[in-house]
């Protein structure tokens, strides 16, 4: 994930092009990776700010997992802004909890930019949209674990409105998590047995890309 401060966004504004990436529709264009390898880190990094992307999908992201999902029934929990499941052409669901007030109040006062989320993400927590939907596969990326708020948060973070991942597994879905090992490797759920990939055309916000990784639980 972007470490740049708010302070430190405003004077990269002040001195970097904000790519332009995003099309007619307000999604994500899908760009081969070497198309976003020739764009700066910093340039990258603050259109992400600007609107709230943390994944960004590429072409060959998008083949590879249609190649995996081979027409089973798919779904994309925590979706955001919805580039990745408009990409695959399968449901996009997610909580929109950046739309709660006291959520959106938050990112104000740290000033982050919130997502905004397109008519094609429904409203659904990510336990309700497996029970709606009985998918076989279900994808996320750089979503936030579940973390009991009765407990002390643990250095890994998480939090009570993020997805309870283990419940996921426990419906008996395949679940395909793409992120970053810096900002994920600890999740509870790496304690299941997966598999993980390093994919040379996975593209994001991280400030450490080379440890951007798809891991995949499957039965």
């Amino acid at each position: 994930m972007c470490n740049h401060s708010a302070m430190e966004f405003q004077v990269l504004n002040a001195n970097v092009e904000i790519p332009d990436l995003i099309d007619a529709d307000g999604f994500l264009k899908i760009l081969p990776a070497a198309q976003y390898d020739q764009i700066s880190s910093d340039a990258r990094r603050l259109f992400c700010h600007k609107f709230a992307r943390y994944g960004l999908p590429t072409v060959e992201t998008i083949d590879w997992l249609k190649e995996r999902i081979a027409g089973r029934r798919t779904i994309e929990i925590g979706a955001g802004a919805g580039d990745l499941a408009h990409a695959l052409d399968i449901p996009a669901t997610d909580n929109r909890m950046q739309e709660w007030p006291t959520i959106r109040l938050h990112y104000q006062l740290t000033g982050q930019p919130v997502i905004q989320y397109p008519d094609l993400v429904q409203n659904l927590d990510a336990l309700d949209a497996v029970a709606h939907y009985k998918p076989d596969v279900v994808i996320a990326s750089w979503v936030t674990e579940w973390i009991d708020p009765n407990l002390p948060p643990p250095a890994t973070g998480g939090n009570a409105w993020g997805v309870k991942e283990d419940e996921i597994l426990a419906a008996g879905c395949e679940y395909i998590l793409i992120g970053n090992q810096k900002v994920h490797g600890s999740k509870k759920i790496m304690a299941e047995p997966h598999q993980e990939y390093a994919l040379s055309f996975l593209r994001s916000r991280a400030s450490y890309p080379a440890l951007d990784r798809v891991w995949i639980w499957s039965e």
